[in-house]
């Protein structure tokens, strides 16, 4: 139990310093700094995901709609009702999660396969549709603008810098509950369903409760990334939510490990970094670049980036040449060779 407590608190601690240089690094200069912003709101969105699609093996390719209604949410309250920025953020996070429990209830209910991908992907389009078309409410193409900033006893929170602040405080309370969940009974039963979700069924467990948990949580942690995008920005158009950023954001969560939470994290800040180290290269060749870097990892790095924390150098270059034969190796011509030997 000690030695159990003294490894939690050495991850603790490692944790807290990486943050620390992580935010010390955007702090240096306002590009970076907006960067740094970027790569918060996507982390948050992220956490989400792993719990869904990481814990309960439920692929979900929308989560730029929920992101999109919080951030439409935010901004219609602040510019259309005059509401301060800090109520936004529950309501925001009510509307996202209430309809995320409206869309999981029919889809949830289906067996494991592409339909929750199919749902979601479609619910992304209907929430862009959507935004395009309510010009009166959302501004349609034209977008909106004007939104309230932060305010805490008389001071206004409008450089980047101080915003940076705030949502790295949001962020932290988002990943010590999705721990929190994660360590509580909720994150045994979603390791369950995704392990097997027969398994499950058969001592007793509602899967699609917890399914539908799972996927409410993910829900509200986009609703809170979507109040945060509105800050960072400053302007909200429907092409903002596509459902090629969901694509993005499931991509974060695979790159960096989408069984840990950990893992999400450093995926969403690789991948948000990833595009901005390749600005030097030409539209086609940056995409290209980025697109053979992904394959790369996918390929030789199955459990995301998060599986070469903590290994030493020998360690890695044995895991990669493992990876490597089991890519490259004609299994059936091993096999025989191995009879001819043996005979």
């Amino acid at each position: 139990m000690k030695l159990a407590r003294n490894a939690n608190t050495r991850a603790n601690a490692g944790r807290i310093l990486c943050f620390a240089v992580f935010i010390g690094i955007c702090l240096t200069s306002s590009y970076n700094t907006i960067i740094g912003l970027q790569c918060l709101v996507n982390a948050i969105a992220v956490l989400g995901l792993v719990l869904v699609s990481g814990y309960t093996r439920q692929i979900h390719l929308g989560q730029a709609a929920f992101i999109g209604l919080g951030a439409y949410t935010s901004g219609i309250l602040m510019t259309k009702a005059g509401m301060d920025f800090w109520p936004t953020i529950i309501i925001s996070i009510l509307v996202s999660m209430a309809a995320g429990v409206l869309l999981g209830i029919p889809t949830l209910r289906m067996r494991e396969g592409p339909y929750l991908a199919m749902v979601t992907q479609i619910f992304g389009e209907i929430i862009y549709v959507l935004l395009l078309n309510m010009e009166e409410i959302t501004g349609g193409s034209f977008g909106m603008t004007g939104f309230a900033s932060p305010e805490i006893a008389g001071h206004v929170f409008r450089t980047k810098k101080e915003l940076l602040l705030i949502t790295a405080v949001f962020f932290v309370l988002c990943f010590f509950v999705a721990m929190r969940i994660t360590k509580s009974k909720y994150g045994r039963f979603f390791l369950s369903i995704r392990e097997s979700q027969d398994a499950a069924l058969s001592v007793g467990i509602n899967t699609t409760k917890y399914k539908l948990t799972a996927f409410a949580i993910c829900s509200g942690f986009g609703g809170l990334a979507g109040v945060f995008y509105t800050q960072c920005y400053g302007y909200l158009s429907p092409e903002q939510f596509r459902w090629s950023i969901s694509l993005n954001l499931i991509s974060m969560a695979i790159i960096g490990g989408i069984g840990s939470l950990e893992g999400g994290v450093i995926g969403a800040i690789v991948l948000t970094f990833l595009p901005e180290v390749l600005r030097g290269f030409s539209a086609q060749w940056r995409m290209i670049t980025y697109g053979v870097l992904v394959i790369l990892v996918l390929a030789f790095l199955p459990d995301g980036v998060i599986s070469l924390i903590g290994k030493k150098p020998s360690e890695i270059t044995r895991m990669l040449k493992e990876r490597t034969e089991l890519l490259f190796t004609d299994e059936r011509a091993k096999r025989k060779k191995a009879l001819k030997i043996r005979g």
